[in-house]
């Protein structure tokens, strides 16, 4: 498709060789490409440097042979929660933007608790917005489905993306397209797709209990912190809005299941999967052991029994003492654990990967960023995107914060925590969906537990056999988004052991799935997963 795929399969190597992966924030990536690292980070001039640079003639207001002489005014939406310091964060990629292509943008959040309920209805409510966040999580599927995103064909994408065009990795695209057709620009970073989970050490071994290898080992550690009334924590776990990662780790991964669409359809790994291999989540047994599990951890004091409305952050719980556990990505973890070390060493956190024994997969991270059908200024938006992906001073800034205030780029080429660090940190919602290895820096004091985990992983990986498939829902929209409604008003709730029944819950549950029309839903992901595993 585009330039890159002469030598995707290079990159692929190096990628899987040099870089430590996360969903949204590492601390560490193994990259020892400094060559487009924040060691070159440009001055405040804005200017990028590197052999691919061009910078915006003065003369012409051209962008990569691109008129921007009319200044416009873009905006983006990604999804997170704010930082402190984010006016000065945004002030400075404006200022790279005005000088590159002549234009500023807005940044808006959509916060962590009320992305479920106001993603959809932003998109749907007519504001001219330019660039936002989606993902697999976050609705990438169901909105371009419905037409909310415009394509992005390989054209646009040399026209207004060129950096992009010139480096990223065709796999990254393949892995976001839907009937062929890519309706957002995805992040360009190997990732694992799996849960880690961060622990206060001192906790553990107040309680006897020894290193954890299993779920097993992380219920007895919870259960041991829910009974202690004077463990200094509120919860065991301060979990909110829902279980997702907590059915990631134990039922999804801990049964080897293998996702066709997030969230809804799997299948048991085997290396030649077959469409008749499909089967809807919520009807399996280990999902029903998974609720009555959580139900029990619940009804024990594990978390608050209406985690479901909690609007804290789960890492800003750990962060503040008020939760013994947080689950995330490895990169995530060892950023937080490095935080913790820094400001209660006495914690001694701790990370662990309980599912070492069974499969993990390697594939691109699939955060990125689309353009809505509302969009005023969709090329422009494109070039904006291009210099967030690739300009080292923008990406530096937006990823990591501004160099000398909140991190430190070493003579290395790694980085280290400033003063100020954590009114901005790495990896902020906003850079999730424009991670880039090559402009990526290893921090100089990687979390040991962080870097053993990886080693692990990256000689267990393997890949997906379905890792490119996408599930296309134009032809059943009207039951896709039905059943997406009845998912979200009864699977978070049994995911967190919030029922009184589970057993009636599941019932009620099968009956509106069924009126919502899953059975459609079925019949098209069973033909399509057929359809791609015939042309594979």
């Amino acid at each position: 498709m585009l330039k890159g795929k002469r030598f995707t399969a290079l990159v692929l190597t190096v990628i899987m060789v040099l870089t430590l992966c996360a969903c949204g924030n590492n601390a560490t990536n193994n990259n020892t490409n400094t060559g487009g690292s924040a060691a070159n980070t440009p001055t405040s001039s804005g200017s990028a440097t590197g052999d691919g640079d061009t910078a915006t003639s003065e003369a012409a207001k051209t962008y990569m042979g691109n008129d921007v002489s009319d200044h416009v005014d873009l905006t983006l939406y990604y999804v997170g929660n704010e930082y402190g310091d984010e006016d000065m964060i945004f002030e400075a990629i404006n200022k790279v933007m005005e000088e590159q292509i002549n234009a500023t943008i807005t940044f808006k959040a959509i916060s962590l608790s009320d992305y479920a309920t106001n993603y959809s209805l932003l998109l749907a409510g007519g504001e001219a917005i330019d660039l936002i966040y989606t993902s697999s999580w976050c609705y990438y599927v169901d909105e371009a489905g419905k037409g909310a995103f415009l394509e992005i064909t390989d054209d646009m994408i040399k026209q207004y993306m060129p950096q992009t065009y010139e480096t990223q990795a065709e796999a990254s695209y393949e892995q976001g397209m839907i009937d062929g057709k890519l309706y957002y620009m995805p992040a360009c970073k190997i990732g694992y797709g799996t849960d880690n989970v961060l622990i206060r050490g001192d906790l553990r071994q107040k309680y006897g209990l020894e290193p954890l290898e299993s779920i097993d080992d992380l219920y007895n550690y919870m259960a041991a912190v829910a009974a202690d009334p004077d463990s200094g924590v509120a919860y065991a776990y301060n979990a909110a809005l829902n279980g997702e990662s907590l059915q990631d780790m134990m039922c999804v991964v801990n049964n080897n299941m293998v996702s066709v669409q997030n969230n809804y359809f799997y299948y048991d790994y085997t290396e030649n999967p077959s469409a008749d291999d499909i089967f809807f989540l919520y009807e399996s047994d280990e999902f029903k052991d998974f609720a009555y599990k959580m139900k029990d951890w619940a009804s024990q004091g594990f978390w608050s029994l209406s985690a479901i409305n909690n609007q804290t952050d789960v890492k800003d719980s750990f962060l503040n003492g008020t939760s013994a556990v947080y689950i995330e990505n490895l990169g995530t973890c060892g950023n937080v654990a490095n935080s913790v070390k820094a400001s209660n060493p006495e914690w001694q956190p701790e990370i662990y990967y309980l599912n070492m024994d069974n499969v993990v997969f390697a594939q691109y991270d699939n955060d990125g960023y689309a353009i809505p059908y509302t969009s005023e200024n969709p090329e422009r938006a494109l070039m904006a995107l291009d210099i967030l992906k690739n300009n080292p001073e923008a990406y530096v800034t937006a990823r990591y914060g501004i160099d000398g205030y909140h991190i430190t780029v070493n003579d290395d080429g790694t980085w280290s925590q400033a003063a100020n660090y954590g009114t901005w940190s790495y990896g902020a919602a906003v850079s999730w969906g424009l991670k880039n290895t090559n402009l990526e820096m290893n921090q100089d004091n990687a979390f040991p537990d962080q870097l053993a985990i990886f080693d692990a992983l990256q000689t267990k990986a393997i890949t997906n056999p379905t890792v490119a498939f996408s599930f296309s829902t134009t032809d059943i929209a009207d039951s896709w988004a039905n059943l997406t409604e009845v998912y979200t008003n009864y699977i978070p709730v049994l995911q967190l052991g919030l029922v009184d029944d589970v057993d009636g819950w599941l019932d009620e549950f099968y009956r509106m799935a069924d009126a919502a029309g899953l059975e459609e839903v079925r019949a098209a992901i069973h033909d399509q997963v057929g359809s791609y595993i015939e042309s594979h």
